[in-house]
Protein backbone atom coordinates (compact mmCIF):
# COMPACT_ATOMS: atom_id res chain seq x y z
CA UNK A 1 0.00 0.00 0.00
CA UNK A 2 1.64 3.69 -0.91
CA UNK A 3 2.55 5.60 2.04
CA UNK A 4 2.11 9.26 2.76
CA UNK A 5 4.77 10.44 0.50
CA UNK A 6 4.36 8.88 -2.82
CA UNK A 7 0.39 9.48 -2.25
CA UNK A 8 1.39 13.18 -1.78
CA UNK A 9 3.82 13.02 -5.07
CA UNK A 10 0.84 11.22 -6.81
CA UNK A 11 -1.33 14.12 -5.60
CA UNK A 12 1.38 16.48 -7.30
CA UNK A 13 1.41 15.16 -10.62
CA UNK A 14 -2.51 14.70 -10.77
CA UNK A 15 -2.75 18.87 -10.27
CA UNK A 16 0.76 19.82 -11.95
CA UNK A 17 0.20 17.43 -14.61
CA UNK A 18 -2.62 19.79 -16.67
CA UNK A 19 -1.78 23.17 -16.09
CA UNK A 20 1.94 22.59 -16.86
CA UNK A 21 0.81 21.03 -20.08
CA UNK A 22 -1.65 23.23 -21.15
CA UNK A 23 0.59 26.53 -20.80
CA UNK A 24 2.80 24.02 -23.27
CA UNK A 25 0.65 23.07 -25.55
CA UNK A 26 -1.03 26.18 -26.33
CA UNK A 27 2.41 28.06 -26.84
CA UNK A 28 4.29 25.38 -28.88
CA UNK A 29 1.56 23.36 -31.32
CA UNK A 30 2.24 22.92 -34.43
CA UNK A 31 -0.30 24.75 -36.95
CA UNK A 32 -1.94 21.76 -38.46
CA UNK A 33 -5.03 22.20 -40.45
CA UNK A 34 -7.28 19.81 -39.08
CA UNK A 35 -6.64 22.39 -35.64
CA UNK A 36 -8.17 25.14 -37.51
CA UNK A 37 -11.63 23.59 -37.53
CA UNK A 38 -14.23 22.04 -35.37
CA UNK A 39 -16.14 20.56 -38.10
CA UNK A 40 -16.70 16.84 -36.59
CA UNK A 41 -16.39 15.23 -40.22
CA UNK A 42 -12.59 17.31 -40.96
CA UNK A 43 -11.31 15.89 -37.31
CA UNK A 44 -12.98 12.43 -37.70
CA UNK A 45 -11.23 12.09 -41.22
CA UNK A 46 -8.01 13.52 -39.93
CA UNK A 47 -8.07 11.31 -36.80
CA UNK A 48 -8.57 8.43 -38.86
CA UNK A 49 -5.80 9.51 -41.59
CA UNK A 50 -3.31 9.55 -38.89
CA UNK A 51 -3.63 6.30 -37.67
CA UNK A 52 -0.31 4.58 -38.01
CA UNK A 53 0.82 7.18 -40.24
CA UNK A 54 3.07 10.45 -40.14
CA UNK A 55 1.81 13.90 -39.99
CA UNK A 56 3.02 14.92 -42.50
CA UNK A 57 2.02 12.17 -45.00
CA UNK A 58 -1.31 13.30 -44.05
CA UNK A 59 -1.60 16.65 -44.50
CA UNK A 60 -1.92 16.66 -48.35
CA UNK A 61 -4.54 13.53 -48.22
CA UNK A 62 -6.07 15.26 -45.51
CA UNK A 63 -6.75 18.29 -48.20
CA UNK A 64 -7.28 16.43 -51.15
CA UNK A 65 -10.13 13.98 -49.36
CA UNK A 66 -11.67 17.32 -47.95
CA UNK A 67 -11.75 18.52 -51.74
CA UNK A 68 -12.78 15.19 -53.47
CA UNK A 69 -15.49 14.42 -50.58
CA UNK A 70 -16.54 17.88 -48.92
CA UNK A 71 -19.30 16.86 -47.22
CA UNK A 72 -20.24 13.56 -45.11
CA UNK A 73 -23.32 12.98 -47.96
CA UNK A 74 -20.61 13.34 -50.75
CA UNK A 75 -18.12 10.43 -48.88
CA UNK A 76 -21.44 8.30 -48.36
CA UNK A 77 -22.36 8.72 -52.24
CA UNK A 78 -19.17 8.15 -53.95
CA UNK A 79 -18.32 4.52 -55.44
CA UNK A 80 -16.08 2.59 -53.08
CA UNK A 81 -13.16 2.36 -55.87
CA UNK A 82 -13.04 6.49 -55.87
CA UNK A 83 -12.80 6.40 -51.92
CA UNK A 84 -10.09 3.47 -52.14
CA UNK A 85 -8.26 5.18 -55.02
CA UNK A 86 -8.07 8.64 -53.17
CA UNK A 87 -6.56 6.69 -49.94
CA UNK A 88 -3.92 5.01 -51.86
CA UNK A 89 -0.46 4.34 -50.60
CA UNK A 90 -2.02 5.47 -46.93
CA UNK A 91 -2.04 1.69 -46.12
CA UNK A 92 -4.21 0.04 -43.75
CA UNK A 93 -7.17 0.22 -46.18
CA UNK A 94 -9.71 -0.67 -43.75
CA UNK A 95 -9.75 2.38 -42.56
CA UNK A 96 -11.25 3.78 -45.86
CA UNK A 97 -13.68 0.98 -46.35
CA UNK A 98 -14.79 1.77 -43.30
CA UNK A 99 -15.27 5.54 -43.64
CA UNK A 100 -17.22 5.09 -46.94
CA UNK A 101 -19.77 2.58 -44.45
CA UNK A 102 -19.62 5.14 -41.17
CA UNK A 103 -20.69 7.85 -44.03
CA UNK A 104 -23.60 6.13 -45.53
CA UNK A 105 -24.73 5.02 -41.65
CA UNK A 106 -24.37 8.73 -40.99
CA UNK A 107 -26.61 9.53 -43.45
CA UNK A 108 -29.50 7.15 -43.09
CA UNK A 109 -29.39 7.30 -39.52
CA UNK A 110 -28.54 10.49 -38.62
CA UNK A 111 -29.76 12.82 -41.42
CA UNK A 112 -26.13 13.04 -43.04
CA UNK A 113 -24.96 14.80 -39.68
CA UNK A 114 -22.23 13.63 -37.94
CA UNK A 115 -23.71 12.22 -34.42
CA UNK A 116 -22.85 14.29 -31.25
CA UNK A 117 -23.58 11.34 -28.91
CA UNK A 118 -20.36 9.51 -27.59
CA UNK A 119 -21.93 6.27 -27.67
CA UNK A 120 -23.10 7.35 -31.22
CA UNK A 121 -20.36 7.87 -32.59
CA UNK A 122 -18.55 5.42 -31.17
CA UNK A 123 -21.53 2.68 -32.91
CA UNK A 124 -20.55 3.65 -36.52
CA UNK A 125 -18.47 1.00 -38.44
CA UNK A 126 -14.24 1.36 -37.74
CA UNK A 127 -14.58 3.76 -34.68
CA UNK A 128 -13.16 2.68 -31.49
CA UNK A 129 -13.07 4.62 -27.83
CA UNK A 130 -10.07 6.14 -29.23
CA UNK A 131 -11.66 8.04 -32.46
CA UNK A 132 -14.95 8.69 -30.28
CA UNK A 133 -13.02 10.08 -28.02
CA UNK A 134 -10.94 12.82 -30.39
CA UNK A 135 -13.94 13.27 -32.20
CA UNK A 136 -16.15 14.27 -28.76
CA UNK A 137 -13.63 15.66 -27.30
CA UNK A 138 -12.09 18.13 -30.04
CA UNK A 139 -14.78 19.13 -32.32
CA UNK A 140 -17.65 19.63 -29.19
CA UNK A 141 -15.41 19.64 -25.98
CA UNK A 142 -16.93 17.40 -24.12
CA UNK A 143 -15.01 15.93 -21.41
CA UNK A 144 -14.39 12.35 -22.27
CA UNK A 145 -10.49 10.62 -22.57
CA UNK A 146 -9.08 9.33 -25.53
CA UNK A 147 -5.94 6.79 -25.30
CA UNK A 148 -3.35 6.14 -27.90
CA UNK A 149 0.46 5.10 -28.32
CA UNK A 150 1.77 9.08 -27.52
CA UNK A 151 -0.94 8.75 -24.95
CA UNK A 152 0.34 5.88 -23.71
CA UNK A 153 3.82 6.78 -23.38
CA UNK A 154 3.13 10.03 -21.72
CA UNK A 155 0.79 8.37 -18.84
CA UNK A 156 2.53 5.76 -18.09
CA UNK A 157 6.34 7.62 -17.40
CA UNK A 158 4.61 10.71 -15.86
CA UNK A 159 2.51 8.70 -13.44
CA UNK A 160 4.91 5.76 -12.99
CA UNK A 161 2.27 2.76 -14.48
CA UNK A 162 4.02 -0.60 -14.92
CA UNK A 163 2.83 -3.25 -17.09
CA UNK A 164 1.88 -4.29 -20.50
CA UNK A 165 -0.44 -1.32 -21.54
CA UNK A 166 -1.79 -3.90 -23.70
CA UNK A 167 -2.94 -5.76 -21.26
CA UNK A 168 -7.15 -5.42 -19.84
CA UNK A 169 -5.81 -4.12 -16.54
CA UNK A 170 -3.29 -1.36 -17.81
CA UNK A 171 -5.36 -0.31 -20.31
CA UNK A 172 -8.69 0.28 -18.01
CA UNK A 173 -5.60 1.91 -15.42
CA UNK A 174 -4.99 4.36 -17.96
CA UNK A 175 -8.17 4.77 -19.36
CA UNK A 176 -9.00 6.04 -16.01
CA UNK A 177 -6.55 8.06 -15.34
CA UNK A 178 -6.78 10.00 -18.95
CA UNK A 179 -10.26 10.86 -18.07
CA UNK A 180 -9.77 12.07 -14.41
CA UNK A 181 -7.18 14.02 -15.81
CA UNK A 182 -9.28 16.87 -17.94
CA UNK A 183 -9.76 20.15 -16.65
CA UNK A 184 -13.02 21.26 -17.00
CA UNK A 185 -14.00 22.62 -20.41
CA UNK A 186 -10.65 21.78 -21.67
CA UNK A 187 -10.94 18.68 -23.13
CA UNK A 188 -10.20 19.70 -26.69
CA UNK A 189 -6.84 21.24 -25.70
CA UNK A 190 -5.81 18.58 -23.19
CA UNK A 191 -6.21 15.69 -25.15
CA UNK A 192 -4.76 16.85 -28.56
CA UNK A 193 -1.65 18.32 -25.62
CA UNK A 194 -1.01 15.02 -24.69
CA UNK A 195 -0.77 13.50 -27.90
CA UNK A 196 1.42 16.73 -28.57
CA UNK A 197 3.83 15.55 -25.96
CA UNK A 198 3.81 11.89 -26.76
CA UNK A 199 4.68 12.71 -30.49
CA UNK A 200 7.46 15.63 -30.20
CA UNK A 201 8.95 15.44 -26.41
CA UNK A 202 8.07 12.29 -24.93
CA UNK A 203 8.98 9.83 -27.58
CA UNK A 204 10.48 6.29 -27.64
CA UNK A 205 13.90 8.02 -26.75
CA UNK A 206 12.51 10.62 -24.76
CA UNK A 207 13.70 14.46 -24.95
CA UNK A 208 13.62 14.86 -21.39
CA UNK A 209 15.40 18.39 -21.58
CA UNK A 210 12.28 19.53 -23.37
CA UNK A 211 9.67 18.02 -21.32
CA UNK A 212 7.34 20.54 -19.05
CA UNK A 213 6.67 17.92 -16.64
CA UNK A 214 9.95 17.19 -16.19
CA UNK A 215 10.31 17.73 -12.31
CA UNK A 216 7.41 15.84 -11.70
CA UNK A 217 7.86 12.39 -13.77
CA UNK A 218 8.43 9.26 -12.25
CA UNK A 219 10.18 7.89 -15.24
CA UNK A 220 12.19 10.67 -15.22
CA UNK A 221 13.22 10.35 -11.49
CA UNK A 222 14.30 6.61 -11.89
CA UNK A 223 17.22 7.98 -14.35
CA UNK A 224 15.90 5.29 -16.76
CA UNK A 225 12.69 6.82 -18.36
CA UNK A 226 12.59 4.47 -21.69
CA UNK A 227 11.92 1.74 -19.11
CA UNK A 228 8.49 2.74 -19.24
CA UNK A 229 6.15 1.56 -20.75
CA UNK A 230 6.64 -1.85 -20.51
CA UNK A 231 5.41 -3.34 -23.85
CA UNK A 232 5.80 -6.94 -24.20
CA UNK A 233 8.12 -8.16 -26.50
CA UNK A 234 6.96 -8.08 -30.23
CA UNK A 235 6.10 -11.03 -32.08
CA UNK A 236 8.81 -12.00 -34.20
CA UNK A 237 8.75 -11.35 -38.22
CA UNK A 238 8.53 -14.31 -40.41
CA UNK A 239 9.37 -13.91 -44.41
CA UNK A 240 7.48 -15.31 -47.40
CA UNK A 241 8.26 -14.65 -51.29
CA UNK A 242 5.00 -13.56 -53.10
CA UNK A 243 4.92 -13.79 -57.05
CA UNK A 244 2.93 -11.72 -58.95
CA UNK A 245 2.30 -13.07 -63.12
CA UNK A 246 2.19 -10.10 -64.92
CA UNK A 247 0.09 -11.53 -68.14
CA UNK A 248 0.40 -9.69 -71.39
CA UNK A 249 -2.71 -9.44 -73.07
CA UNK A 250 -2.16 -12.06 -76.59
CA UNK A 251 -3.55 -9.20 -79.04
CA UNK A 252 -2.48 -5.96 -77.26
CA UNK A 253 1.05 -6.47 -75.36
CA UNK A 254 0.95 -3.09 -74.05
CA UNK A 255 -1.90 -3.93 -71.71
CA UNK A 256 -1.78 -6.70 -68.43
CA UNK A 257 -3.88 -8.62 -66.26
CA UNK A 258 -5.19 -6.91 -62.97
CA UNK A 259 -7.35 -8.54 -60.07
CA UNK A 260 -9.80 -6.85 -58.39
CA UNK A 261 -9.10 -8.22 -54.39
CA UNK A 262 -12.19 -9.11 -52.58
CA UNK A 263 -13.47 -6.24 -50.77
CA UNK A 264 -12.95 -7.77 -47.39
CA UNK A 265 -9.86 -8.82 -45.62
CA UNK A 266 -6.40 -7.39 -46.38
CA UNK A 267 -6.04 -4.61 -49.39
CA UNK A 268 -9.66 -5.34 -49.74
CA UNK A 269 -10.59 -3.70 -52.80
CA UNK A 270 -7.99 -2.79 -54.64
CA UNK A 271 -6.40 -3.76 -57.77
CA UNK A 272 -2.97 -6.12 -57.97
CA UNK A 273 -1.70 -8.47 -60.40
CA UNK A 274 -2.34 -11.93 -60.14
CA UNK A 275 -0.22 -13.12 -56.90
CA UNK A 276 0.47 -15.93 -55.03
CA UNK A 277 2.33 -16.71 -52.02
CA UNK A 278 5.41 -19.66 -52.45
CA UNK A 279 4.83 -22.90 -50.60
CA UNK A 280 7.94 -24.91 -50.09
CA UNK A 281 9.76 -26.11 -53.35
CA UNK A 282 7.70 -23.96 -55.37
CA UNK A 283 9.97 -22.28 -57.72
CA UNK A 284 9.00 -18.28 -58.80
CA UNK A 285 8.17 -19.52 -62.34
CA UNK A 286 5.94 -21.97 -61.05
CA UNK A 287 4.08 -19.31 -58.79
CA UNK A 288 3.72 -17.20 -61.54
CA UNK A 289 2.02 -19.82 -63.34
CA UNK A 290 0.11 -20.85 -60.54
CA UNK A 291 -1.12 -17.41 -59.68
CA UNK A 292 -2.47 -17.18 -63.66
CA UNK A 293 -4.31 -20.05 -63.11
CA UNK A 294 -5.56 -19.82 -59.47
CA UNK A 295 -6.50 -16.55 -59.76
CA UNK A 296 -7.47 -15.87 -63.04
CA UNK A 297 -7.98 -19.47 -64.76
CA UNK A 298 -5.49 -19.16 -66.98
CA UNK A 299 -2.80 -21.13 -68.84
CA UNK A 300 0.25 -18.99 -69.48
CA UNK A 301 4.05 -19.42 -70.87
CA UNK A 302 6.56 -17.85 -68.68
CA UNK A 303 8.91 -15.72 -70.83
CA UNK A 304 11.39 -15.25 -68.36
CA UNK A 305 12.24 -16.70 -64.98
CA UNK A 306 14.30 -13.41 -64.41
CA UNK A 307 11.80 -10.99 -62.73
CA UNK A 308 10.51 -7.99 -64.20
CA UNK A 309 10.12 -5.98 -61.01
CA UNK A 310 11.36 -7.02 -57.84
CA UNK A 311 10.64 -5.27 -53.83
CA UNK A 312 10.65 -5.96 -50.23
CA UNK A 313 7.91 -4.71 -48.29
CA UNK A 314 5.72 -5.37 -44.46
CA UNK A 315 2.84 -6.54 -43.62
CA UNK A 316 2.45 -6.50 -39.67
CA UNK A 317 5.06 -9.54 -38.90
CA UNK A 318 5.33 -10.50 -42.17
CA UNK A 319 8.70 -9.83 -44.31
CA UNK A 320 7.54 -10.11 -47.62
CA UNK A 321 9.59 -10.49 -50.86
CA UNK A 322 7.68 -9.63 -54.17
CA UNK A 323 8.64 -10.68 -57.15
CA UNK A 324 6.93 -9.98 -60.85
CA UNK A 325 7.56 -12.48 -63.45
CA UNK A 326 6.55 -11.68 -67.33
CA UNK A 327 4.16 -14.08 -69.10
CA UNK A 328 1.66 -14.62 -72.21
CA UNK A 329 -1.48 -16.73 -71.93
CA UNK A 330 -1.40 -19.91 -74.07
CA UNK A 331 -4.52 -19.15 -75.64
CA UNK A 332 -7.09 -16.26 -75.74
CA UNK A 333 -9.83 -17.94 -73.21
CA UNK A 334 -10.76 -14.55 -70.97
CA UNK A 335 -9.69 -14.64 -67.46
CA UNK A 336 -12.21 -16.33 -64.66
CA UNK A 337 -12.28 -16.95 -60.78
CA UNK A 338 -14.39 -19.80 -59.08
CA UNK A 339 -14.25 -17.19 -55.94
CA UNK A 340 -15.76 -14.45 -57.83
CA UNK A 341 -19.34 -13.23 -59.49
CA UNK A 342 -18.63 -10.30 -60.64
CA UNK A 343 -17.61 -9.13 -64.11
CA UNK A 344 -15.65 -5.62 -63.45
CA UNK A 345 -13.59 -8.21 -61.26
CA UNK A 346 -10.81 -8.26 -64.20
CA UNK A 347 -9.26 -5.81 -65.90
CA UNK A 348 -6.13 -5.24 -69.22
CA UNK A 349 -4.48 -2.09 -68.54
CA UNK A 350 -1.76 -0.10 -69.65
CA UNK A 351 1.04 0.77 -67.14
CA UNK A 352 -0.82 4.42 -67.29
CA UNK A 353 -4.32 3.36 -66.90
CA UNK A 354 -3.47 1.66 -63.41
CA UNK A 355 -3.04 5.80 -62.01
CA UNK A 356 -6.72 5.70 -62.40
CA UNK A 357 -7.32 2.55 -60.34
CA UNK A 358 -6.43 2.17 -56.55
CA UNK A 359 -3.80 0.01 -56.06
CA UNK A 360 -2.19 -1.18 -52.57
CA UNK A 361 1.11 0.51 -52.17
CA UNK A 362 3.48 -2.72 -53.34
CA UNK A 363 1.38 -2.98 -56.36
CA UNK A 364 1.60 0.76 -57.59
CA UNK A 365 5.89 0.75 -56.90
CA UNK A 366 6.13 -2.57 -58.99
CA UNK A 367 4.29 -0.98 -61.82
CA UNK A 368 6.46 1.94 -60.90
CA UNK A 369 9.62 -0.42 -62.26
CA UNK A 370 7.39 -1.74 -64.91
CA UNK A 371 7.19 1.59 -66.71
CA UNK A 372 10.46 2.08 -66.24
CA UNK A 373 11.88 -1.10 -67.31
CA UNK A 374 8.85 -0.21 -70.77
CA UNK A 375 10.42 2.91 -71.43
CA UNK A 376 14.04 1.58 -71.37
CA UNK A 377 12.64 -0.99 -73.92
CA UNK A 378 11.24 1.25 -75.89
CA UNK A 379 14.08 3.46 -76.42
CA UNK A 380 15.86 0.28 -78.19
CA UNK A 381 13.06 -0.98 -80.16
Amino acid sequence: MPDAQSLSADALRRQEFPLRLLVWYRSVKRDLPWRKTRDPYAIWVSEMMLQQTQVATVIPYWNRWLERFPTISDLANAPLEDVLKQWQRLGYYARARNMHKAAQVIVSRHGGVFPTRFEDVLALPGIGKYTAGAVCSIAYDQNVPLVDANVIRVLCRIFGIYGDPKSLDVQQQLWKLAGELIPGGEAADFNQAMMELGALVCIKKPRCEACPIQSVCAAYATGNPESLPQFAPKAAFTEQIDVCAVISHLSDDSRILFIRRPEGGLWGGLWELPRITLVDNETPLQGAERAARDRAGLSVRILSETPVAKLRHGVTTRKIALLALSCIPVDDAPPTSENSTESDAFAWLSPEETDQYPLSSPQAKLMAQLREERTQLSLFE
